[in-house]
């Protein structure tokens, strides 16, 4: 990882049950919790399971941009962590886990850990807050007041 900093990215999507929209918000945090960067996005209709998928992917693709190639990536979704794990996985028929897959597999190292959803609040604000404001991809390099 760049500058000998360990990274430790939190993820998690949102659905709002009354309308089925869904969103995504991750938080990444140095090895002494500091912020370094977050975002949210607003997706619109979607599984909760494609959100989750749909978070992670955002977060692997803001850390590329950012430098960083390797990362323990922490969700609350015990599904999704199960899924991105086994990288060996036969082709999904849902576009945005092979892709995914295939980032996790060619561009660095990602290693996904499961975790309780107490211990991804951040996160969870922050996708709830997309859902508010149904915003494309925001980058937040400094946390919301």
């Amino acid at each position: 990882m760049t500058n000998g900093l360990r990274y430790i990215p939190f993820f998690n999507g949102a659905l709002a049950r009354d309308s089925g929209f869904a969103a995504t918000g991750g938080v990444v945090r140095d090895q002494d919790g500091n912020w370094i960067v977050g975002y949210n996005r607003f997706l619109g209709l979607c599984s909760p399971f494609e959100a989750e998928i749909w978070s992670i992917l955002d977060g692997i693709l803001i850390l590329l941009n950012k430098g960083h190639r390797r990362a323990i990536i922490l969700t609350n979704n015990l599904e999704v962590a199960q899924i991105l794990s086994d990288l060996n996985l036969e082709d999904s028929g849902i576009t945005v886990l092979r892709r995914a897959q295939r980032i996790m597999k060619t561009e660095g190292t990602w290693k996904i850990k499961f975790i309780p959803r107490s211990q991804n609040l951040v996160a969870d604000c922050l996708a709830k807050l997309s859902l508010r404001q149904k915003s494309s991809l925001q980058v937040l390099n400094e946390a919301p007041k």
